[in-house]
């Protein structure tokens, strides 16, 4: 069980005008149209700032059970991007596989290229007296694990970010910032992604599961930045159908995130499962 669910233009210091015979609904329209979330994404690009986010999603199983795991935790940011991720991941089956199937909980965590994890619920009974996280092997791409093991679309790096944007078939004032919408494909995603392609293995998908469909819900603040993210798809083979809906919050907040102490470390070649 615990193995088992793995061109808008900026106009920053440019003040808007509104004439006075503008409708609300018209102003709403102008002053949406000088976001510009890629730039507000890489204006957080900063050492020691970050963002918190809460995601929940559900996996809908071929096996007439459905899959629910909820994450929440927090990222860290360099100069370029992600540089850090800590998070709590809990997963249900529905029904249990077995009647005694507790909550599977595992902490995660992701510094620089290096991931870490521990199961916290049920323990990991492989693990040596003394030791409590694992050190993923370090031959195969594991550096996003942490941040976006359950989500397709990292609306965190601006490359995923500006082709959501290019391809939006819907753009929406909303409570002053906008709400975009619509579908990309997973070849797309691939080529555009390159948190995609590592937690593909750099398996590249072809065929029908490259043109698998990913509906998404996009919505951002005033300043461009990113608040919630809504997505669905169809069946992968393994799943029927998949959902998930990703909040963030704390923009530009203080956060430090450090790998857990050496001497509670074991590396994942070393233990005997």
């Amino acid at each position: 069980m615990k193995h088992f669910i793995a061109g808008l233009a900026c106009v920053a210091g440019t003040v808007l005008t509104v004439p006075a015979n503008m409708t609300t609904a018209q102003a709403s329209v102008v002053s949406s149209s000088a976001i510009d979330p890629v730039n507000a994404l890489r204006q957080q690009f900063r050492a020691g700032r970050g963002v918190r986010v809460a995601e929940t999603v559900r996996l809908s199983l071929r096996a007439k059970r459905t899959v629910t795991v909820r994450r929440k935790g927090t990222l860290q940011f360099g100069p370029s991007g992600i540089v850090g991720a800590h998070f709590v991941r809990r997963a249900t089956v529905r029904p249990p596989l077995e009647k005694s199937d507790p909550v599977n909980v595992r902490h995660m965590i992701s510094v620089g290229e290096t991931y870490y994890h521990f199961d916290a619920t049920p323990a990991d009974e492989n693990l040596p007296e003394g030791k409590k996280w694992v050190r993923a092997s370090s031959h195969r791409p594991q550096k996003w694990h942490a941040a976006f093991g359950d989500q397709d679309l990292n609306v965190l790096e601006p490359g995923t970010l500006a082709l959501l944007l290019r391809s939006a078939a819907r753009r929406l004032p909303d409570q002053g910032g906008v709400q975009y919408g619509g579908v990309v494909t997973q070849a797309e995603l691939y080529k555009a992604s390159r948190s995609f392609r590592d937690q593909r293995f750099l398996f590249e998908p072809g065929g029908k599961e490259g043109r698998l469909k990913i509906a998404w819900r996009l919505w951002v603040n005033r300043t461009g930045l990113v608040t919630r993210l809504v997505t669905s798809r169809g069946s992968d083979g393994m799943f029927h159908k998949a959902s998930s809906d990703t909040r963030y919050t704390g923009w530009g907040s203080e956060v430090t995130i450090t790998a857990p102490p050496a001497d509670q470390v074991i590396d994942e070649a070393d233990v005997d499962y």
